[in-house]
């Protein structure tokens, strides 16, 4: 079985980490997969505009990249050796899906962040995404 999990640096993800563990034992072949979110551009407001520069972009980069891999190292301290990592900067929601389809995962494993009505408008969730767009099942951990 290909077990996917999506990792950020939160408590939530390391609970799915585990629980994927004790759910589908040592023989599952397991994926992690953190994806950072692509830094903004372009910020503008009231006729003012501010292009950051290419070494400002590329600090963004790297740092969302550094977080990324932080979330995976901490995470496969909890998997047997020989889980296949990927990092990803983009858009979480669609390159978890694209992994899962291009990697043929059997199920994908996420954590669950409470959050409450305003954090969801602002800041729409991984988990229905992928719930609605996974070419897989798909296992929220709360």
């Amino acid at each position: 079985m290909n077990v996917l999990i999506a990792v950020d640096d939160s408590k939530e993800s390391r609970e799915a980490v585990s629980a994927a563990f004790r759910f589908f034992g040592s023989d599952a072949d397991y994926s992690l997969i953190s994806v950072g979110e692509q830094p903004t551009v372009f910020i503008g407001g009231y006729g003012a505009a501010a292009m950051p520069t290419a070494a400002d972009l590329e600090m963004q980069l790297d740092a969302v990249e550094l977080t990324a891999r932080h979330a995976v190292s901490t995470a496969q301290a909890d998997l047997p050796d020989g889980a296949q990592i990927d990092v990803e900067v983009g858009d979480p929601a669609r390159a978890i899906c694209e992994y899962a389809e291009e990697h043929a995962s059997d199920v994908v494993v996420i954590g669950s962040h409470d959050r409450h009505f305003w954090e969801r408008i602002f800041d729409p969730s991984v988990g229905r995404y992928l719930i609605d767009h996974a070419p897989c099942p798909v296992l929220v951990v709360r």
